[in-house]
């Protein structure tokens, strides 16, 4: 099943707002429906409450009212004040039947029908001829008494009605806080957890296009290049695994070109060589001193320009595949001085002062390319030490490690160019004066048949002027080194 990818990043990262946003509306919209329910029943309560007070104000009015004229019409007989005592009873039933209504679950809801059936008997007994006769102000009196006190009831009950939806009113509150109060906890998490996923949905194809980038600039080729997220930067990532085949195609064709023209050169260089030596053995006759130290150029340039082309070669070769070794038992005092015996005529040219502390130190190595390693560091020393400068090499044993040590007293490596000095082709700022500029590959070159050996090579910080570069060998256990000799 094919998962969806967003067009676009933009779209990944609207559709990442609209979730990570969705709890958030969620809880504001159910917090809204909620207050707004309980403002509601606030609204309603307030006007019961407000309601049930006015009625219990306006029976005790009426009841008042009304015993003053059921008195009167008791003693004077007076239709009038039997029509004003009748319209007083309606208005009183009225009030009974309202607080009926705003009381229908309320505790002092039987007071109310008492006080109304009570006064209904009442306006019966004066309403009938016969029963008014034998109803005495006494009686009446006291009728009256009692349904004041129920009056006074109701009046409590309807005050004890108030705090009673004040209280609830209370509680509710506290339970629509706590209700949101969790629904925030539930919803924190659930936002975090969103927040999380589409942040890696969305750093997770940039990571991969940076690291992508960052290996073909190191020029890492061997994996492919897939980018999985939104269609662009899928897109992108198809483009850099374009790029990655093509500069693979370019590696080849280097590789191809630059072992082609080695070779090619090393036919005409050889013959130049061979004539070159010719002349200094004055084979066709012999020479003068100017056209001696004329020879002794040409022999020194050809001899540098055998030392590029193997370079060439010696890249060439790595470039193809790693360096293979043939191990054998390899002295490295013993080989450092025969490589400083090759540049004693480079270091009596610069009246240079070489210190050289050469400890016994033994490994299983390839010789060849150890040597070259050797020549390498010394030559790059010898080329940028001042005239009468020192140069100081030494090897030492520790434990099962073999350390090489080259100083000079050149211009040095700054701090920014130490991880780049052994790159391929790097040219450094500092150039020495009077020199053509080399190949660029010596202290690659050197690295490379370092790491094959298992081993490392590092710039060190120096006090004064100068280069120090160190080389670590793993020296390989004494058994073996038994079994090869």
């Amino acid at each position: 099943m094919k998962l969806y990818h967003p067009r676009s990043t933009l779209t990944l990262i609207l559709y990442g707002f609209g979730v990570v946003s969705l709890p958030l509306f969620f809880a504001l919209a159910y917090a809204g429906v909620y207050v707004d329910r309980l403002s509601e029943q606030a609204q309603t309560a307030v006007y019961n409450a407000a309601q049930a007070i006015q009625g219990s104000r306006s029976l005790a009015e009426a009841l008042t009212g009304m015993e003053r004229t059921a008195r009167q019409y008791l003693l004077l007989g007076d239709q009038s004040l039997f029509k004003v005592y009748k319209e007083t009873h309606d208005e009183f039933q009225s009030i009974v039947n309202h607080l009926s209504i705003l009381t229908a679950t309320a505790p002092h809801r039987h007071h109310i029908d008492d006080i109304g059936r009570q006064e209904t008997e009442l306006f019966q007994r004066v309403s009938d001829e016969n029963a008014r006769q034998q109803m005495t102000q006494q009686k009446t009196a006291a009728i009256f008494i009692t349904l004041h006190k129920l009056a006074d009831q109701i009046s409590r009950g309807s005050n004890r009605q108030i705090d009673h939806e004040v209280q609830v009113m209370q509680q509710t509150a506290t339970m629509a806080q706590r209700v949101l109060f969790w629904l925030a906890i539930a919803l924190i998490p659930l936002t975090l957890i969103s927040t999380a996923i589409f942040t890696v949905l969305i750093s997770r194809p940039v990571r991969q296009v940076d690291n992508a980038i960052r290996k073909l600039g190191a020029g890492r080729f061997g994996s492919p290049i897939e980018v999985s997220g939104p269609q662009d930067l899928h897109a992108l990532g198809e483009r850099l695994e374009w790029l990655r085949r093509r500069l693979i195609e370019l590696e080849g064709e280097k590789t191809r070109f630059l072992r082609h023209v080695s070779h090619e050169l090393k036919t005409p260089l050889t013959t130049i060589r061979e004539s070159t030596a010719l002349l200094e053995d004055e084979v066709v006759g012999r020479l003068n001193d100017e056209q001696r130290e004329i020879t002794q150029i040409l022999y020194a340039s050809g001899h540098r320009l055998q030392i590029l082309i193997e370079d060439l070669l010696d890249f060439s070769r790595m470039q193809a595949h790693r360096p293979a070794l043939n191990l054998t038992p390899v002295d490295m005092s013993t080989l450092v001085e025969n490589v400083l015996q090759n540049h004693k005529v480079a270091i009596k040219a610069k009246s240079l002062l070489v210190t050289a502390k050469l400890a016994e130190c033994r490994l299983l190595g390839d010789a060849g390319k150890l040597r070259t390693v050797v020549d390498n560091l010394l030559s790059n020393a010898i080329k940028f030490s001042p005239t009468h400068g020192a140069l100081t090499i030494r090897t030492l044993q520790l434990e099962n490690t073999v350390v090489l040590d080259v100083a000079d007293q050149g211009p040095g490596i700054t701090a920014a160019e130490r991880d780049r000095v052994f790159e391929a082709f790097f040219q450094g700022k500092r150039q020495p004066e009077g020199y053509v500029k080399g190949s660029g590959l010596g202290l690659s070159i050197a690295r490379e048949y370092v790491l094959a050996h298992d081993g490392r090579i590092d710039v060190l910080d120096r006090p004064s002027s100068g280069a120090r570069l160190r080389v670590m060998l793993p020296s390989r256990a004494n058994s073996k080194l038994a079994a090869v000799n």
